[in-house]
This record gives C-alpha cells, structure tokens and sequence, in this order.
C-alpha cells in the first residue's frame, strides 16, 4: 500500500562511483557529495553507496557505508533494502551506462530502482540522441522511476523531451560544477613543471583514443613553426578498461608520432591521476586548453567546464556540451580530425593576446553560476521538491519474501570445477576436495562441463569459463573424430581411449553441442557448430534418454538457427517419439525413474515443437507425477537406484532444470516453491540436516545417503550442483520480470549471479 509520508529524518545518499576509483564519475559524485554536505551543514546528512568495479573493493573514505559489486546482481537487491531501511529519505543517482554492469547498457541498476521505497533523483551524465534498443529500455525506465532527472546542458533537456518522453517538469538543468580557482596569470605557476617561458597547451583526462590528441600531436609543427616556445602538456593515465586491453600502445604511439616529426621536445606526457589540488596547479599553468575529441555525442565534459571555470582560453572540436560552454566567444571550435584548424587557432589565439584575454575572462565570468556551492544548493532544491511530490511505499524487504530471488539463492562459484580441469579435460573423480586424476577424462563430463561453463560465460563474460570451455570442446573434438561406431566413453589419464559411449551419453554430448551453438562465444560457437554437423546427420538415438537429450541439443541449435529444416524436421520426429512412448502406460519402468526429470524437461521443450494439446496434457500430468515422487523436491531418495538409498546432487539439479523447463513455457506459481525447496536440498534442507554444497571450495558432495555426507567432491555432482545454482539465478530474473508491469526489457545476463570466484 502506497501513501504521501513526511519522512521522519531528512537524510541524502548518493549512488555511484567514488574516489579512490579511478574514473571521471567517481570525482563528479565526490564533489558533488562535498558540496551538498557543506550547504546542508548537519541538517541533512550525507552518505554515499559505491559501485566497485573490482572484487576487493576500494580503500574509501568513511562517508562510503555500502558498496555494491556492479557485475553481481544480488548486490543491488541488498542495497535496497539498506537504504529502504536507513534514515536517508533521498537518493541522489549518478547515472552513466558503464559504472552498473550487466552488459554495456548498465541494466542492474534496475534491480536497485525496483526495490527502492525512496524518491530518486538521477543525475544524468550520458544522454545518447540515437541509442541502442537496450539503452533506450534502460534508460527509459530509469526515467520513469526518477523523482527528477537532472542534466548538465540544454541539449541533454530536448534529448529527454524528444527522445526519450520525459515529462518537462521532471527534468531539472544544473551545470557541471567547479571549483573556486583565481584569475591569475598562467606564468604564476609554469616555473613548477618546469615550463618557465613556455606557451603552454594542456589536454587533461583519462586517456583514450576517442580523445583525439593524435590530431593535436600532427598539428604541433605548423604551430611550433610560428611560436618555437610552445609545449604541449597531456596529463592524465591511461584509461583503466583500455589499459586492461592494450596497456600503453595508444600513448607509445602518440609519444613516436611526435618524435617522426620532429616535435619530440614539444610533447609532455603526465601518466598520473592527478587530485583535485594539483590538477588546478595543472589548469593554472596552461594558456589553452585543447580538447580534440572525435565523438561529437558527448553531452558532458567535466574537464572542459573545470577549464572554462580556470578561466582557460579553449580550442576544441565541436562536441554537444562543447558547442554550449563556448558559444558568443567563450572559445573557438575546429572540426574534429582537423590538424590544420587546430595549427590556425591556436597559432591566432598565440599570435593575438587581446583575443586570448578576453576569451579567457568570457569564460571565466560565464563559469561563475557554476561553482560547486551554488551546484550544491540547486540540488538541495531539487531534493525538496523530490521529498514533496513523491509517493512512496513502507519499505519492506520484498526481495528477501521471494522463494526466488537472487538475494537469497546460492552463490555459484567456479573455482572448483577449475581445480578438477587441467589442460585436457575435467577428471571425472575426486578424494574430498582433490581430484583424482586416476580414472582419466570422461567424454560424458566433458560435454556437461562445456554447458555449465557456456552458460557462466554467456551470463558473467567470466573469461576463465571460457577458457575452461575451450578445453573442453578440445576434448570432445578430439574424442569425437575417432573413428569408431561409437565415440569412446573416456580418455585414460595415459592419453589411451576406452570403451563406447551409450546412447543416453550420446545424446548428452548433442545437448551440449547445440547448448554451445546457442549460447557460446564468437570463440566456442564455430566449432561447436562443426561438431554438431558432424554428429547430427548421422544420429539416431535408440534409447528414450538419447531421444530427450537430444531434443535439448535440436531445440537450442534451432533458437541460433530456426531456418535449419533438417535438424527441424528431425527434432519433431524426436519429439513426437518422445509423446509417443511418454502415452504408454508402462513408460515409466522402461524409462527408470531417475530419467524422469530429464523426460518431464525434454517433454515440455516438445510441447512446443509439435503443439499438441495431447502433448501439453501431459506433460502436465507428468509434472504432478515428479513432484509427488520427489516430495516436492525435498527428498530424492525414491529416483535413487542405491542399496545405500543414496540422494544424488545430478537428481535434485535435473528435477530443478525439469520443473524451470516447465515453468517457462506456463507460468505456474506452485512450481516455484518446489523448486526453491529443492535448492535448499543443496543447503542443508534435507533428511540429513547437512549442506551437500560445500561453501568453502564450490564443490558439491557426491551424495547424501543414511550413513551421511559423502564428502568426495567429483566432476559430475558439482557441475550439475552449479548447473542448477546458474538455472535459479535465471529464474529469479524471469520472476523479477514477470512481477514488474513497468519493464519491458529482459536483464542483460552478464550480472545475474550473486558471487564467482574471479580472482588472479
């Protein structure tokens, strides 16, 4: 139940990146957090909730009270309920696409907007006039969720008009703020970099090759031909996500390019991040400051406004927030990728001191109303208003209430299947938590490890998955070229082959082929496909688990490529094989009951294929039947076939992949509760009151049994364990979906797992 409430404590928390991290949104929110905390004195507290772009975090200062993991989704559900229940009545985002994860687009952040029972007021630091469809979706439900979207430019103000739908009255201009700098003469500070007599040009910022300073670099000689005095300063390092990527080469290039032609001794390079004191003493010493971007769709720069508000004399190329800052005088603009209009006015500005003067004091008195205490009182304005005209919820725990949430699911790591992997394949067996690389690789594991890596790869971009995947896919390649009538169930660790495949593990290794076409990587997904055309056209499962197996592998081929009417046609034949044998009423014994979850998940994946209302009764019927004989998945032990009536880590994950199967052609809420008590199983939820997840390493225990825990952790337990960990997760995120008739738009997967073992 929604009402208008007075919050009982005034209170504001900032959302976003914050120093120490390195990145231009981490210094906007700092400042900007310094100057609403200064104007509001101790009347409105102020804290700040960082987004981490690293697993270990970062050494922040005592205003930071919770931290969120941007790629791990669980984080912003918890976050949620943090602020819901702290005194903070105002929450002040920073928004800009990249800082949130799940994809390029930001999407988690929407897990945080859902759960929040506080106004928010977004501070918009990147609005696209073309975006993408999934930045648009993003992006317009931030909107829609906002109390008030701030901006720094009267463009970005018709971008959210036209573009976007916004409402005027919820948008809100405040320029990028600035600090307070005098109006001194650039030599006041030139002896201290050693530039003493130098005409100093300076280009700041975290460098990357959308900065465009290649451009000022071939410029250089026509100005330096006219004014030998002059040096060009370029301060900043180089951008962290670019320098993971390609370390240094764009700055190497730069520094070469300068030495071809013969302006080496003009060029300076700064590799530092800079704070706030000294890069002033930066700014101060400068006479022009050059940005000669490339991307004109830039809506905010930060470094030019604190240039502007330096009082700095500016050449730039024309980008949006440009074209605003430096109209009637304030500086001059050349197009981008334009050396020689670069060389002509800055050669002008140097060559004519009444012009650079009065540039210099239009800019610096145009910057006035910019400075961070007038910022800061704009957005205690804004905060206000925010508090009188929203409508707000009592903050509950909503999330925490769902038997599937991402909060409250197990947290999948992969770091155990990485220690049962060596550079062939995944051994089959382990002693406790150490593998047993004895009994060798087993084709059967090899195919069910290549799924569960394919699908942590698809969902997390964690690149030791894919890795692993590229091993496994190795293996099957190999394995599968023999020639033989059946491929070999496994290769000794002595490199030897041995024995057949059966017919269900045949089926198996299609699953995970057409798995990884579906869902793999532009490096995992041609070879899997050769793989697939290789088996496919030849194959003709004899038993009803190669048959269900099967269909799993056709039907995830047929989402990549629904064109291909062979592998069609053969999968309707399968799935009416499948109808046809799940009709008789001795099915289930021919079967053995612990094929029933793969029978119920492959039927629902035919019910589609052939839609039959036959086929769709039944596996309805089906489906009852699993659940009464797992006890509605708390108890496994009647589809165990052991003298020791074992429970198996493979029954409970396929029961679970079973019901998910059933649950996402028809949203069945009962269905939810049976397989949230199944993960429990995982838990400790089970006969023995004992975890079968072992929380330490990320393996899972072979099977529960009377005598107790068998605490060997082996290839197949665990990977079905994480198997079904990752199906929860997805889960969750077609709940959260479904409950939200707001949103349009899917998670961008990347960010659906709650924790993964993503060190070295």
């Amino acid at each position: 139940m929604s009402q208008l409430q007075t919050s009982p404590q005034r209170g504001i928390a900032f959302v976003g990146s914050y120093l120490p991290r390195r990145c231009g949104i981490a210094t906007f929110t700092h400042d900007l957090v310094q100057a609403v905390s200064a104007c509001s004195g101790q009347e409105q507290p102020v804290i700040v909730t960082a987004m981490n772009d690293i697993p270990q975090g970062y050494d922040y200062p005592e205003r930071v009270k919770f931290e969120v993991r941007q790629e791990h989704l669980v984080d912003f559900t918890r976050a949620a309920d943090y602020l819901n229940f702290s005194r903070y009545d105002v929450i002040c985002l920073q928004h800009e696409y990249g800082i949130f994860g799940g994809g390029e687009a930001g999407p988690n952040i929407l897990t945080l907007l859902r759960e929040l029972r506080r106004p928010v007021v977004v501070t918009c630091h990147t609005v696209l006039k073309e975006p993408q469809p999934d930045y648009l979706e993003v992006f317009r439900e931030i909107a829609a969720r906002a109390a008030k979207l701030v901006v720094m430019s009267e463009k970005a103000v018709a971008f959210l008009k036209d573009v976007y739908g916004v409402d005027e009255s919820k948008i809100a201009c405040i320029p990028h703020g600035i600090h307070d700098t005098p109006f001194i003469d650039p030599g006041f500070y030139k002896d201290k970099f050693g530039v003493e007599g130098r005409r100093v040009l300076l280009t700041f910022g975290l460098l990357h090759r959308n900065k465009g300073i290649e451009y000022m670099v071939e410029a250089l000689p026509a100005v330096v031909a006219k004014h030998p005095n002059v040096m060009y300063l370029v301060l900043g390092m180089t951008h962290p996500s670019v320098y993971r990527k390609e370390g240094e080469a764009y700055r190497l290039e730069l520094q070469r390019r300068a030495r071809e032609l013969g302006v080496g001794g003009h060029v300076l390079f700064h590799p530092r991040f800079v704070e706030l004191d000294e890069l002033l003493e930066y700014l101060g010493a400068a006479d022009i400051f050059v940005t000669p971007y490339l991307t004109m769709e830039q809506i905010t720069s930060g470094v030019l406004s604190y240039a502007m508000g330096a009082g700095k004399a500016v050449v730039s190329t024309p980008y949006w927030h440009a074209e605003e800052l430096l109209a009637d005088g304030r500086g001059r603009l050349v197009p981008p990728r334009d050396p020689a209009a670069l060389a002509r006015e800055i050669t002008d500005l140097l060559d004519d001191e009444t012009a650079f003067n009065a540039m210099r004091k239009a800019a610096y008195l145009y910057s006035r109303s910019a400075l961070w205490p007038a910022v800061g009182r704009k957005y205690l304005e804004i905060f206000d208003e925010a508090r009188r005209s929203a409508v707000r919820s009592y903050p509950i725990a909503s999330a925490m209430r769902r038997p599937l949430a991402a909060s409250n699911l197990p947290s999948p790591r992969f770091e155990h299947v990485r220690r049962l992997t060596d550079d062939t394949g995944i051994t089959r067996f382990a002693r406790r938590g150490v593998p047993d690389w004895r009994h060798g690789y087993y084709t059967a594991d090899a195919a069910l490890a290549l799924v569960v890596s394919t699908k942590l790869t698809r969902l997390l971009q964690y690149k030791k998955a894919e890795n692993a995947s590229i091993v496994y896919l190795s293996l099957l390649q190999h394995l599968l070229s023999i020639e033989a009538e059946r491929p070999p169930k496994r290769l000794t660790y002595a490199r030897t082959i041995d024995g057949e495949m059966d017919d269900g593990e045949l089926g198996q290794v299609v699953w995970a082929l057409g798995y990884a076409v579906d869902r793999g990587s532009e490096l995992i997904f041609p070879a899997a496909n050769d793989l697939f055309d290789h088996i496919v056209p030849a194959w003709e499962p004899s038993s009803l688990r190669g048959v269900a197996y099967t269909i799993l592998g056709t039907s995830n081929y047929l989402r990549r490529f629904p064109g291909a009417s062979s592998v069609r046609r053969f999968s309707v034949r399968l799935a009416e094989v499948l109808a046809g044998e799940c009709a008789s009423p001795d099915w289930m014994d021919r079967w053995g009951e612990a094929d029933w979850p793969v029978a119920v998940q492959a039927l629902a994946v035919a019910s589609a294929l052939i839609d039959d209302p036959m086929t769709r009764e039944m596996l309805e019927d089906l489906t009852v039947v699993l659940l009464e004989r797992t006890s509605k998945g708390t108890s496994f032990s009647s589809l165990a076939d052991s003298a020791l009536d074992e429970e198996l880590p493979q029954t409970a994950a396929a029961f679970i992949e079973a019901l998910g199967a059933v649950h996402e052609k028809k949203r069945q809420p009962h269905l939810v509760d049976a397989i949230r008590a199944a993960a429990d199983w995982f838990l400790g939820a089970n006969r023995r009151g004992e975890p079968v997840y072992d929380f330490a390493t990320g393996g899972c225990f072979d099977a529960l049994s009377v005598r107790g825990v068998n605490k060997n952790q082996g290839a197949q337990s665990t990977l079905w364990c994480l198997m079904a960990f990752l199906t929860l997760h997805e889960l969750a995120t077609a709940t959260e979906e479904n409950s939200e008739s707001r949103s349009s738009i899917p998670y961008l997967s990347t960010g659906v797992i709650e924790a993964m073992d993503r060190r070295g």
